[in-house]
Order: C-alpha cells, then structure tokens, then sequence
C-alpha cells in the first residue's frame, strides 16, 4: 500500500457490543488510523458506541448523530472509516444498504479499513456478501444463546442474569451445591457481597460488572434481607383479604416504607411482584423478551420476532419450573391472591370492598369501551377525586385520551338526577308499583323470541372475541375502525342481555303478591336511603340500582346517562339487577351533559 497525495477528511466509528471477546475500541482505533495515514486520510474525530449491539440503529446515538452531521453538512467531513462493516451495522443488507446510500447522498463514502473491499460493481456485490455474513453472525448467535439460556433454566435449574426480585439474593454455587458468594443488590443501586458463610466482603458499585461466572457454577436465588421478605409477604397477604393495587400502595406509602430501588411504591412494582411464580419458590424465565432478532415459543425454541425491543410475553409463553428454591410466601397464599387478582379483574370497578367511588363500574368510554376508574390528583390546593379514562390507563395514547373529569360534579349530577325519579311519598310509590304490576301481567314470555336473542347474541359475542384478537395485532391495533367496531358490538351486547326473557325456574318464580311486597319495599328502600344524611355505602347502592349506564365520549367532551324513564320502569331494571322473574325490558331516559359543567373536564391527547 502506498500513501496517497491528496489528503481526505474523514470521521472514524468504533462499535463494541457486550460481546467480551470482540475487538475492543483501542483496538478499531489504531488500526483505522494507521490504515488512514498509510492510504492519505486525516481524521478528524471519533463517533463510539460501546456496549451496543449492532442488530439495529435504535439507541446508537454515536451512529445517529454521525448520520445526521454528514447530512447537515456540520461535520465537513468526505469519508467515514471503521474497522471492518460488522463494526458499521450487523442489521443486513437491507440496513446496512440504507445508512450507506444517506451517506453516499450526502457525498459522504463509506470505508471499511479491514475488508479489502474493491470499487466498482466487484465491490458493491461484496459489500452485500459481507453485510449479510454480519448479520447471519448475530441470528446464530441469537439462536445459540436462546438455547443455551433455556438449558440452564430447565437442566441445571440456574438463574438467569439481572437483578433478583424483591425480597431474594443472588447466591453462586458450585455445581455440588456449595455456595461461593452471594450478592444483594441495595436500593441505591450498589452491590454487597457476602462470602460463602454469609460474612460482608465489599460494597460493589452499580457501574462495576461483576465478571464472569464458571460455566460450571450455578445461581440460586436465595430469602434476601428480612425487611423486605415481610414486605413481600405483607403484599401477599393484603392481596388475598381482597385488597386492590392502589390500596397495598397507599398503605405501605402510609407506612414509609421504602420500595425497589428507593423509589415509592406504585401499582407496576405491586403488580409485578403478586403475578412473579418466583415467590412461591418457582424459577420462571421468558417472561419478557429482551432479544432483538428472535422472541421464545413455549417450548424454548427460538421463533422470529417482529419488533427489535423488549417486549412482555402472555402467561402461556413463560417457562416454570417448580420447587427451585425457598419460598417466601406459601402456594395457599400465592394461589388465593391469583384468585383474588382475578376475581377483581372480572368485576371491574366494583370490586373494591371500602372507600369505592360512588359511579365505580358504570361509566364507559364510547371510543376505547374501557370503564373509567376513580382517581386522585394531587396539586398546591390540596387532593381532588376524578374519574379517569381506564383504557388510557392501560395502554397509553395508543388506545385513547387522557381524560378526566371531577367525581364531585359528576357524583353532584348523576344524584340530583336520580333523586328527580324516586317517589317521595306513599301515594306515588302505591302507583309506581300497580304500573309495574300490571306491566307484568301483559308481557307475556316470549320463547321464540327468547331463541333468536339467543342465536343473536352468540354471534355478536363471536365477534367481540374476534374484535379483540384484531386489537391484539401490533399491526392493526390502531386502526379506528375496528376500536368504534367493538365498541358497538359492545352495546348491542347489551342491549340484547336486556331483552333477554327471563329463564328462572318456577320454583324461584316470585307470586304476584311477593312482587308487589318486593316492588313498595324496594322503592321505600330507595327513598329512605336518600333522606337525612346517607353512607357512601348506601348512596351506593341506590345509584347502581337506578342508572343503567354513563358513557363518555372523550372526543365531544359529552358524556350521556341512561336512567329509568319512571318509577316503574326504575322497578323494571332492579328487577333484572336482582334476578326475579320481573321484566327485564326497560324505557330509557338519556340526559346529556357536556363536560359535566366546564372546566372540571379535562381531555388531551388524541390517539
């Protein structure tokens, strides 16, 4: 090789990525330069990625901004040299091709020192070859480490990397069992080692890698500090009495106790820790999927994966092994909280025992058909109660709005309205009940009606399933169309389980005289609850016995009550609330409201 006359311009790019046994950054560094100064290039200066993969772009931010100078002209530069194209991008040649051309774009060339790679045609067809040899370097790498991490896991029965959960220690261990050391991670961040009798050795500080373990060692977990094994069983236990999320939070915030990482506790860190296997003395790996190139099957195969970040995998894909190590909670206690988790799921807002907001489980958005659920927020002027939009909540901006409306002007208006239709007075509750009485003794049961509600409701519920395995598709899981699609297969559902006829059995038929002694107490029930100075309990369950639903729609700032048209028909829907043989076909009266008395509406951030 010969020096050349005119001197280039150029920047350099190094890339290192977890892999130890790579070339190092020193390494790329002199030799580029020394391939520059023997070939006429002077660089100018260094773009470094190091500890970064090279499967993709994302999160290269030396790679990014390299790109960006070239295209802004800032760098002045005519050339960037790197190693070898491994070092460029291990994505492919679709990828790698494409940061090539934005290069080449910008009367930028790129130089890769190591590889020989000619000009001309000869040249751009191995540079091809060469960008996908580096990429089918990362897939086989990709699949080789999959199945090494699931032999670990169900062979040797050995804890993956990363910290252990809340309450445990990371012990290594020979392969007889003979422990080594053992490592706890502090909320700051830092490590302490103990040694194989439980001695402190050091404090080990969170930027430090603790290096290489045998490959014959083992990693058991192991009860961590006591402290917080009673928090984890605190948590368990609170769940399994029937406590939601956000009261565990609020008590141990109340108690002051500290959560992971010194942070307070929120319902992600609750949640995480009552759905993780791991207490119950399970080791559980794939529970979410860190690769870029390949996602894991239930069966610990290696499968393609579409998105390149991390991503948390459904129940059914997670990989358990029973009986690994020392439980901190018993399976009576693990299973009874699931229990419990599911058991308030399906209820929705209704589940809370205490302290429920008063419209918990009857609002809706018409744009996401998630419920709303109660809410506070805090600022200078104190606590204020909100209705929240659920489906927000869940998923983010993806699916809806945020939006939020004041539960004191809501509660204020749904009351007064209901107030409005309960009789107050023995005469108008005596006529109330003779029209719902002889409403029942016209309707006559309809069965083949009954039938054809029945077919009709299947078919919708089919629909609804098949609705929600679309949203489920990363693809097509913002698409407008079929969100406003479920959300009115959503209320035809409804209004068909409303004609539904009823189907109790004769020997739980009430007789005409147990209606009508139902009917007066029901609505001298509802009255007296309203006079003098009511429990939220009991305010409760007079609003959920007079509104059928509220729905919200985030995109009018409107929101829309379904009340009984009349007493009567306000009989008509307790009826059916409550399982009696009553009619369960009901008048509506819908009042709109929008923004339920502006501004204690709030709603930003269309999807």
């Amino acid at each position: 090789m010969h020096a050349t006359t005119e001197t280039v311009l150029a920047v350099g790019y190094a890339r290192r990525s977890t892999d130890m046994q790579e070339r190092s950054i020193p390494d790329q560094k002199a030799f580029v330069e020394r391939w520059a100064k023997e070939h006429g290039y002077r660089i100018l200066r260094w773009y470094v990625d190091d500890a970064i993969s090279g499967t993709s772009t994302r999160g290269r931010d030396a790679f990014e901004q390299m790109i960006r100078d070239a295209e802004g002209g800032k760098g002045a530069f005519d050339a960037v040299l790197c190693y070898d194209i491994s070092r460029f991008s291990r994505g492919g040649t679709n990828e790698t091709g494409y940061y090539l051309h934005r290069l080449k774009m910008a009367g930028v060339e790129g130089v890769f020192c190591a590889e020989g790679i000619p000009q001309g045609d000869e040249g751009e067809l191995l540079q091809g070859v060469k960008s996908w040899q580096a990429r089918q370097y990362s897939v086989k790498l990709s699949r080789d480490s999959i199945r090494g991490q699931h032999s670990t896991v169900t062979i040797r029965h050995s804890a993956m990397g990363g910290r252990a959960p809340y309450g445990y220690d990371r012990q290594y261990q020979m392969a007889d069992g003979k422990p080594l050391r053992t490592i706890r991670t502090l909320c700051d961040g830092r490590r302490q080692e103990f040694d194989a009798e439980g001695r402190h050795v050091r404090f080990i500080d969170a930027e430090v890698p603790l290096g290489k373990k045998l490959k014959s060692d083992i990693v058991r977990l192991v009860p961590g500090d006591p402290e917080h094994i009673k928090v984890v069983r605190l948590i368990f236990e609170m769940c399994a009495k029937g406590f939601g999320f956000r009261s565990i939070v609020i008590e141990l915030n109340r108690r002051g106790i500290a959560g992971p990482m010194r942070s307070k506790w929120n319902r992600m860190a609750i949640k995480t820790i009552l759905q993780n296997p791991v207490y119950r003395g399970a080791l559980v790996w794939n529970r979410r999927t860190f690769g870029k190139i390949h996602a894991v099957a239930a069966d610990g195969t290696p499968c393609p994966k579409k998105a390149g970040s991390s991503t948390r995998n459904s129940k059914d894909r997670w990989i358990v092994i029973d009986g690994v190590h020392e439980p901190l909670v018993s399976d009576a206690v693990f299973e009874k909280a699931q229990r419990e988790m599911d058991r308030r799921r399906d209820k929705g807002g209704l589940a809370r025992p205490t302290k429920r907001y008063l419209l918990s489980g009857l609002i809706k958005c018409t744009h996401c058909g998630f419920n709303f659920h109660g809410a506070i927020l805090k600022n200078d002027a104190g606590e204020i109660r909100y209705y929240t939009d659920g489906g927000y909540r869940a998923r983010g901006i993806s699916v809806c709005r945020s939006t939020h409306i004041q539960a004191a002007a809501l509660d204020e208006f749904v009351m007064q309205r209901v107030s409005a239709i309960i009789p107050a007075d023995e005469k108008a509750m005596a006529a109330a009940t003779q029209r719902f009485m002889a409403a029942l003794s016209a309707k006559s049961p309809a069965r083949d009606n009954g039938t054809a509600i029945e077919k009709e409701l299947a078919a919708v519920n089919r629909r609804i399933k098949a609705l929600v395995a679309t949203l489920a598709d990363g693809d097509l899981n913002d698409l407008p169309e079929v969100k406003q699609a479920l959300v009115e297969m959503k209320r035809r559902r409804e209004t068909l389980e409303a004609r539904q006829p009823n189907t109790a059995s004769p020997a739980t038929r009430l007789t005409d005289e147990q209606t009508r002694e139902w009917a007066t107490a029901t609505l001298r029930d509802l009255a007296g609850a309203l006079r003098g100075k009511p429990t939220s309990e009991t305010l409760r369950r007079v609003i959920h016995n007079c509104v059928g639903r509220i729905e919200i729609d985030p995109e009018a700032k409107r929101g829309r009550l379904f009340l009984p048209t009349d007493t009567w028909s306000l009989l008509q829907l307790s009826a059916s609330r409550r399982g009696t043989s009553a009619s369960s076909s009901h008048s509506w009266m819908v009042l709109v409201a929008a923004r339920w008395a502006s501004p204690r509406w709030s709603s930003r951030g269309v999807s």
